[in-house]
């Protein structure tokens, strides 16, 4: 806790840029002397490790992503108790959260995110207005950080997170781990019922995202093709600019 504020409080809101890469470097080194190893996806199977997330590029060394990656470490055991999901998963999930995050808002800084929130009214009349042209349901308005549509009703019962403080950082990353987690399940259940043998748990980062961005129905059908998706491409890409630490209690 004590490093991210130190670190924290070197950043004026916006990316450090000539400083980056020595913050990374610094941050790293202050973990490994804490005794925090590089966590790596099915090579580690500590359930209560600490974890720490640690921004690798420009993009990611902000104060809101610092208080997004802060939040997915420092709620990891109270989300883990209320979900049931093992540290491992968790931690994917955290990694994946922050790719999701770079992938909707450009990390809280598109400038269709911010006009989005300013008057989210006016979107929903124009979902309205096509509704009624095409016929089709009115689906709720993406919001927040993350623009997630269905809150995890775990997470508001516990946290009294709402559509309208989705902008919090601290709020999108947990609501945010909760639907990931709830999608993981589903995900799991789709595999074992329509045979899905192809999607691996080394390929949980590729095929979630569809459940995610409502295409849930191409891991069934298996039309779901990762390597030529856009949205699961740049997550990935998002995802890597940070860098995933752990200590053993």
């Amino acid at each position: 806790m004590a490093l991210i504020v130190a670190v924290v409080l070197l950043d004026s809101g916006h990316a450090f840029s000539k400083y980056s890469t020595w913050s990374s470097q610094m941050e790293t080194s202050l973990l490994q002397d804490q005794g925090f190893k590089q966590w790596k996806w099915l090579e580690s199977d500590c359930d209560n490790c600490q974890i720490m997330l640690v921004p690798n590029s420009d993009e990611v060394q902000t104060i809101q992503v610092r208080r997004f990656i802060q939040a997915l470490a420092v709620n990891k055991s109270d989300l883990q108790k209320i979900y049931k999901v093992s540290g491992e998963e968790y931690t994917l999930l955290a990694q994946m959260s922050v790719g999701i995050l770079g992938r909707e808002t450009l990390f809280g800084e598109s400038a269709r995110y911010k006009v989005k929130e300013a008057i989210p009214w006016a979107v929903s009349l124009a979902k309205v207005m096509r509704s009624v042209a095409t016929g089709k349901m009115v689906d709720p308005n993406s919001r927040g950080l993350t623009q997630i549509k269905f809150l995890p009703a775990a997470v508001v019962e516990k946290y009294g997170i709402t559509s309208e403080n989705l902008d919090v950082p601290e709020n999108a990353a947990i609501a945010t781990m909760g639907y990931l987690i709830e999608a993981l399940k589903q995900m799991k259940n789709r595999i074992k019922t329509y045979h899905l043998d192809h999607i691996t748990p080394e390929k949980y980062a590729d095929y979630l995202p569809y459940i995610y961005f409502g295409r849930s129905r191409a891991l069934i059908d298996k039309t779901a093709i990762p390597e030529q998706n856009n949205y699961v491409q740049a997550l990935k890409k998002y995802m890597s600019m940070i860098d995933v630490f752990e200590r053993q209690p």
